[in-house]
């Protein structure tokens, strides 16, 4: 039932609290565990999140599959992963209640605290609300112990009024998944040693409209540009990269991407203004 990768107990519990994790909003939220806290089994991952500019800790496949998507979704304003279930009397209660034990540290005896992989808060039509969703692989999901625990997490988010609910591997599209994750990295345009900043901006608008207008292919007409702005080879495609992350340049990432199809078919292109107003 544990995740943690050291005997768990009282001590652990009050050291944790004082460092205020299972706290906090966006940059500032400290997972109740991170990847040191757990046993090296699976991919555990720190990834660099776009909507809260901090270091999120995933801890298997499934988990960051589903990162990437809550970071892609316009909807999604803050992510919180490991987010512990930290009222323990009630989540003991309801344990009591259906009969179970609740899960606890075999040295010590004392109460593991549960998490929720993520707690999200979404904005739409004028209005916020916070998700409680837990990963898990569907072959775990006929376990006797595993539904024991789900049912726990399920009552106890239910008695805090979060809608709670679990993703398997079937819920996440992989094809979305990878082509986001590919992208992801280049949320940030980078200057070099030889372009600015205002110069890489620059070469995105003059791209943008060239990806517009062009006959070509995207990749020749990245490649074109490269040649005639004297570029180093492949910066066009880093801009374009960059703007795929932006949303500025509008790809059908359910599919496979294939840059050696005509510009004009393949991509959408976002006003010159929204840019704009993306660089503040």
């Amino acid at each position: 039932m544990s995740r943690y990768k050291y005997d768990w107990n009282q001590n652990k519990f009050e050291k944790f609290i004082k460092e205020g994790r299972g706290k906090g909003q966006a940059k500032d939220y400290k997972p109740w565990l991170t990847t040191q806290d757990v046993p090296s089994t699976g991919r555990r991952s720190r990834v660099p999140g776009w909507k809260t500019g901090r270091l999120h800790h995933t801890l298997s496949d499934n988990e960051i599959d589903y990162f990437y998507l809550l970071e892609w979704a316009d909807d999604v304003i803050d992510i919180k992963e490991q987010f512990p279930l930290i009222d323990l009397e009630v989540a003991q209660t309801i344990a009591s209640d259906m009969g179970v034990k609740y899960p606890a540290a075999e040295k010590s005896g004392f109460p593991y605290i549960l998490t929720a992989d993520f707690f999200i808060t979404i904005h739409a039509n004028g209005q916020t609300k916070e998700i409680a969703r837990t990963i898990k692989p569907a072959k775990e999901l006929d376990k006797q112990r595993v539904i024991e625990k789900f049912e726990i997490e399920r009552r106890y988010w239910t008695a805090k009024g979060i809608d709670w609910g679990i993703v398997t591997e079937h819920e996440i599209p992989q094809t979305l998944v990878k082509n986001i994750e590919h992208y992801h990295s280049n949320y940030q345009l980078e200057p070099t040693s030889d372009i600015t900043l205002p110069q890489m901006f620059s070469i995105a608008d003059f791209l943008k409209e060239k990806l517009r207008s062009s006959q070509q292919t995207a990749l020749e007409v990245m490649n074109s540009l490269d040649q005639d702005m004297r570029l180093e080879i492949g910066t066009c495609l880093r801009v374009f990269n960059h703007l795929v992350a932006k949303k500025e340049i509008l790809l059908d990432l359910t599919k496979k991407v294939n840059l050696n199809k005509s510009a004009r078919s393949l991509v959408t292109i976002v006003s010159d203004q929204n840019y704009k107003e993306g660089r503040a």
